[in-house]
């Protein structure tokens, strides 16, 4: 309560301050006004830019990639992480890049955005993961399009629940003819 009543009696204090600054100077109060209402606009964008407003992981959208060639490349978000748009059968699905998947591994809300029959899937293939034994369906995906790159007949798994994001997993990646981590930037070669 005491708490309360100091940030009360500091808010009092500090709007009687403005309030005598504005009454004894209308235009000064007013351009004064206008120089923090830019200065933090401009903060405001720049701290927009920096966490993104088309957020992947929390930054500017770091799952487009900048593709040179036939060759894209992303760039890791702040925890380290690839993200990467896709195509899957036609249909955009954001992907995390994970070496340690064996298979392309879609969320159930994925699976039925690119149409898969979810009622028709049978959840038996066992996967190991970091929170112990899941089951998961087993399909084939006909198409993935990243950027210039286009595999075709891939190896997927519909997983029920747990995942954050799809899985881009080994059964995409062994198909490249190669990719790399250089400086923070994954590169797929086709």
């Amino acid at each position: 309560m005491s708490g309360l009543m100091y940030d009360g009696l500091l808010l009092a204090f500090v709007g009687a301050g403005l309030w005598a600054h504005v009454s004894s100077s209308p235009s000064a109060a007013l351009r004064n006004l206008a120089t923090w209402v830019i200065i933090f606009g401009v903060l405001a964008l720049g701290y927009s830019i920096w966490t993104g407003g088309g957020r992947i992981g929390g930054e500017l959208d770091v799952a487009k990639g900048v593709s040179v060639g036939t060759n894209i490349s992303y760039r890791a978000d702040r925890s380290g992480h690839f993200f990467v748009r896709a195509k899957v059968n036609g249909t955009p699905v954001v992907f995390m890049v994970d070496t340690g998947a064996t298979d392309v591994a879609l969320t159930r809300a994925d699976a039925e955005k690119i149409g898969l029959p979810m009622d028709q899937l049978s959840f038996t293939k066992p996967y190991k993961t970091a929170n112990g034994t899941t089951y998961g369906a087993q399909v084939m995906l006909a198409t993935i399009d990243i950027g210039p790159i286009r595999v075709k007949n891939i190896t997927g798994s519909v997983l029920p629940d747990g995942l954050g994001y799809s899985l881009l997993g080994m059964s995409f990646l062994n198909t490249l003819s190669g990719y790399k981590v250089v400086n923070g930037v994954l590169t797929l070669y086709p």
